[in-house]
């Protein structure tokens, strides 16, 4: 707190008040009107409180809101700004001369905190008299700043200080209020260095400030005194005056304020709605913090992103304690506390207990300990049975420990008579298949007398009282659920029934995703996943290492909205987009056909199989793609085709690949993924004879193509007619040497759209 000692004030002369001086009106707020002086409290002899709600450039309070002190004294000063950095000035026309600009007439500035606790000491020389306060506010000042503006940034406001002759009984100070029940609480006070006969205090509900004809509410001899007779949940001002004398007694002193309990309670429901965001309590709740423990009320992270509270806390020293409400049958043993919860990332750990002494931490007795892994309020709410141990003065509390240090947040916090049958805990859901899942629970106390009924869905919306389950009377822990379907995420709630007309709550939510069942077909275009990992489409596998990615993109897809993207960026990165399993992988008879293409004309990728789809070295090339279109455009154009040959072993999963090294630094876009059966060509079909050709015919691996610059792509078919490779955008020389000695059919597609068929031998 800065100190202001200036003992050679006494220097100065004496004046006398000019009643009826003139001052400038500031100008203020022509930039900005967000910051502004929102509380003041002047205090000694006497004291001022000033209080506004929105924004005015200049507030004249000279005759309305007086401040006493004496020659010599001391004035405290709280100052309360709307915005944050703002800065602030108290002026004081110590000789009356209708400015500011006279020495000392600037006590205190400037402040850059939106709170300011200070003070100012009166000359002692100063003439008995009243004068003006000028207290100037904003983030920017002029340069020289002047008390008559401009104030682009801020705003003026006025008030009076009233200086009379030094006081024979000086104020109480530092009243303090402690033992606040529901209709009473004990009022405490620090006396004067000189100290007087008695005390007389005055409280009220009202914000009206006592004077000197005020009736007083009652007297004491000592610095308490004990008040009754007060009205539940209620905010009350009270003030204290030394009596030194019958006609000698000080001014009241700065206000203390307390607010009563709420009166107890036999239910609560609770959500925080009606409540004032910030770190106040709600309504009959309080809060005990250590260190830097933290709890508020915020909206947008509670139930439906409503209203919750919110609690942080950063290790035991930093505890954090909701006290709630009283109960008048806390110890009824008849009740339970039930109410949502999440965290924010981390698992975090809640203690539900009761305290004895609600200012006190360390009066704290815990219950339960509920722990809290969910992220999402939907399908999760907590219960904890109140035991009839609880003494009945104590009040139920809600403690956030710090360890683990976490943000936990929870809403709807019910006081509620117990059920009669209760809910199964800890779901636990294991050896899932592409059609059952196992799923088993920890049994409440007493067991449910006709077992448990289960409920799942493919949609996460809960059950309620009137669903009909999938499964009832389920004896079996765990027990297997049947007929899933593959690759499908389920979610599933079990509750007690304990009759067949009293059933418990649904469980918590659990969720679980079938495996993925071999299929014998495939057509994929990825419309129907988010956006994001490959994984996002259930039963592909994605295989990444270093910067590389592989990914569901959602611009510039051939059919829908969405395709992938591929990419290795640099040296060493691979990336490996898994297929799902097919039945029929080495049956020879089937063929993958995709739509690809590439950010440049020079691209390549590889298709393969994998023989462990987590392990990148076990990927084996079946044939390299030459991504020679750099669009869609047209379809055609853009159509791959891979037989994939009867030597890919069973079991093994078909893959494509992007590695740094033959792919380079390029974008690759692949959409429409197929796997059918191999188009094959009727050997019956006529050969065309046209201008292309190829030679030599017979060939040993290489053939020369004529016109080939008109050629569109090459497919080469066996004897049967099975196609066995494609060639795009083929050069004048093809080699064909891993081809077997026999009869095959070359058919050359022209860019024109006719094609042409020859028959060729390899020997």
């Amino acid at each position: 707190m800065r100190k202001h000692y200036l003992l050679w004030m006494i220097f100065l002369f004496s004046v006398f008040q000019l009643n009826a001086q003139t001052y400038c009106v500031p100008t203020a707020g022509t930039s900005s009107q967000s910051n502004y002086l929102k509380n003041a409290i002047f205090s000694d002899q006497g004291a001022l409180y000033y209080t506004a709600s929105s924004y005015q450039a200049y507030v004249d309070n000279s005759s309305s809101q007086t401040v006493s002190s004496y020659p010599g004294g001391t004035v405290n000063v709280h100052l309360d700004f709307a915005g944050s950095g703002v800065k602030s000035y108290v002026w004081i026309d110590w000789n009356n001369d209708g400015d500011f600009d006279d020495f000392y007439e600037n006590p205190l500035g400037p402040s850059s905190y939106s709170v300011v606790d200070d003070l100012f000491f009166i000359p002692p020389s100063q003439a008995a008299g009243i004068y003006r306060i000028r207290v100037q506010s904003g983030t920017s000042f002029p340069n020289p700043v002047t008390p008559c503006g401009s104030n682009n940034y801020g705003n003026f406001v006025d008030f009076s200080l009233k200086i009379d002759a030094s006081p024979t009984c000086f104020v109480p100070s530092t009243l303090t209020s402690s033992n606040i029940t529901n209709n009473s609480a004990m009022i405490s006070w620090t006396a004067p260095a000189t100290a007087p006969g008695s005390y007389e205090y005055y409280y009220t509900s009202s914000t009206t400030i006592p004077d000197a004809s005020t009736p007083i509410s009652g007297t004491s001899n000592t610095i308490s005194a004990p008040i009754s007779g007060l009205s539940p949940f209620t905010t009350y001002y009270y003030y204290v005056r030394s009596v030194c004398g019958t006609s000698n007694k000080s001014a009241w002193s700065l206000r203390g304020i307390f607010k009563t309990k709420c009166d107890a309670k036999t239910s609560m429901f609770e959500d925080f709605e009606s409540a004032v965001n910030g770190p106040n309590n709600a309504d009959c709740w309080d809060r005990i913090i250590l260190g830097s423990g933290y709890q508020t009320i915020g909206s947008g992270s509670g139930v439906n992103s409503s209203k919750a509270m919110y609690q942080s806390a950063n290790g035991a020293a930093n505890t954090v304690i909701a006290v709630l409400p009283m109960f008048s049958n806390v110890n009824a043993g008849t009740h339970w506390l039930r109410f949502k919860a999440k965290v924010s990332s981390t698992a975090g750990v809640l203690d539900i207990g009761y305290v004895t002494n609600d200012t006190d931490a360390s009066s704290f007795v815990n219950i339960q300990s509920v722990n809290i892994s969910n992220t999402v309020f939907d399908g999760f709410e907590y219960s904890v049975v109140i035991p009839n141990t609880v003494p009945a003065n104590a009040r139920l509390a809600i403690r956030h420990g710090g360890v683990p240090s976490v943000n936990i947040y929870w809403d709807n916090v019910y006081w509620e008579p117990k059920p009669t049958c209760f809910t199964p805990t800890n779901i636990v859901l294991s050896n899932v298949t592409s059609a059952t899942a196992n799923i088993a629970w920890t049994a409440p106390s007493p067991a449910p007398a006709m077992g448990y009924d289960i409920y799942y869905s493919t949609n996460n919306t809960a059950p309620t009282s009137s669903t009909v389950p999938n499964i009832t009377g389920v004896t079996a822990n765990p027990y297997t659920i049947q007929g899933l379907n593959s690759a499908t995420t389920y979610y599933i709630w079990i509750r007690s029934r304990c009759s067949a007309s009293d059933q418990s709550l649904w469980s918590n939510i659990a969720s679980v995703q079938t495996l993925c069942a071999p299929v014998a077909t495939l057509s994929e275009n990825f419309d129907s996943y988010a956006t994001g990992l490959l994984t996002n489409a259930p039963c592909w596998g994605r295989i990444v290492t270093g910067i590389a990615s592989l990914n569901i993109n959602g611009n510039g897809a051939l059919s829908g909205t969405k395709h992938i993207l591929q990419r290795s960026i640099s040296a060493g990165d691979i990336s490996i987009a898994v297929l799902p399993e097919f039945t029929n992988i080495n049956a020879g008879t089937h063929s993958l056909k995709l739509n690809a293409y590439c950010s440049v004309n020079t691209g390549k990728l590889e298709v393969g199989y994998m023989t462990n789809p987590t392990d990148a070295s076990t990927f084996t090339l079946i044939q390299q793609l030459n991504i020679t279109n750099t669009s869609y455009t047209p379809a055609t154009g853009s159509e791959y085709t891979i037989v994939i040959p009867n030597t890919v072993p069973a079991g093994a999963r078909l893959a494509i690949r992007d590695t740094y090294a033959t792919s380079g630094n390029a974008l690759y876009y692949w959409d429409n993924v197929s796997w059918a059966p191999t188009q094959t060509m009727n050997v019956q079909d006529n050969v065309v004879k046209s201008k292309a050709s190829i030679s030599p015919n017979p060939f040993t691996d290489v053939i020369m193509m004529t016109d080939h610059k008109n050629m569109q792509s090459v497919m080469i078919y066996d004897a049967s007619g099975k196609s066995v490779t494609e060639i795009r955008n083929p050069d004048h020389t093809i080699s064909l040497k891993d081809l077997a000695s026999g009869i095959y059919l070359i058919k050359m597609i022209m860019k024109d759209g006719t094609s042409h068929t020859v028959k060729a031998i390899k020997k």
